[in-house]
């Protein structure tokens, strides 16, 4: 019931330890390019943190410990995050108002696609003169943190007795957003693959989802 009044987790150890750990790093300072999505629960809109874009907008540049508390800022499980960042060439202070990277992109390897793609169009010279649908240059691993297909979860009986408790609450977890977060996942599985198979590069794909590690998890 906890959940009905405030996160699950205050989130005070996990801020800390990241704090710890990376210091006063931030995006540009990391050793390849990333690219790390958020949602920001003031505008409504996704924020992505790429290292592409840090470049010319530095209001991104922001420390990596706030990006990683943000994004792994769970509805119900872990409290936003607000911080600020402030551009040292204009003086300009952006703010922050950030939740779970997964509300935007619960599998973030199209974004990858995305901003590899722009950074081609650009003609960027960190990568080689291709062209931009040129998918057989490119290769992509997908990690999910686990699945749980294997397992039946709720039947329409069931769920159609709901109200916003059951959806919030039912089988220890929070369906409604389950329901949302593996379908947002499943679906960019199911576009990249069938846009590469089009384009006759599906072999340049791999996307790992162990069904084990997830029960592991729990």
């Amino acid at each position: 019931m906890k959940a009905l009044s405030g996160p699950k987790y205050d989130g005070k150890y996990l801020h800390g330890l990241v704090k710890e750990q990376l210091g006063n790093r931030r995006l540009h300072h990391t050793l390849t390019k990333i690219v790390i999505p958020t949602f920001d629960i003031k505008t409504f809109q996704p924020t992505i943190f790429s290292s592409f874009e840090a470049k010319i907008n530095h209001s991104l540049d922001a420390l990596l410990s706030d990006i990683c508390i943000a994004t792994s800022a769970a509805p119900t499980y872990l409290p936003a995050h607000y911080f600020e960042t402030k551009d040292e060439q204009t003086g300009k202070v952006r703010e922050f108002n950030l939740i779970d990277g997964g509300v935007a992109a619960n599998n973030p390897a199209l974004i990858a696609i995305s901003e590899v793609t722009k950074e081609i169009v650009k003609g960027s010279p960190d990568f080689f003169p291709i062209k931009p649908m040129d998918y057989g240059r490119f290769l992509l691993i997908s990690l999910g943190t686990g699945s749980p297909k294997a397992q039946e979860k709720y039947k329409a009986a069931e769920v159609a007795k709901w109200g916003v408790l059951g959806w919030l609450t039912s089988g220890g977890s929070a369906p409604v957003i389950d329901a949302f977060s593996h379908a947002s996942a499943d679906m960019v599985d199911l576009h990249i693959s069938v846009v590469l198979q089009a384009l006759h590069s599906e072999n340049n794909y791999l996307r790992i989802q162990v069904r084990r590690l997830y029960m592991h998890l729990l």
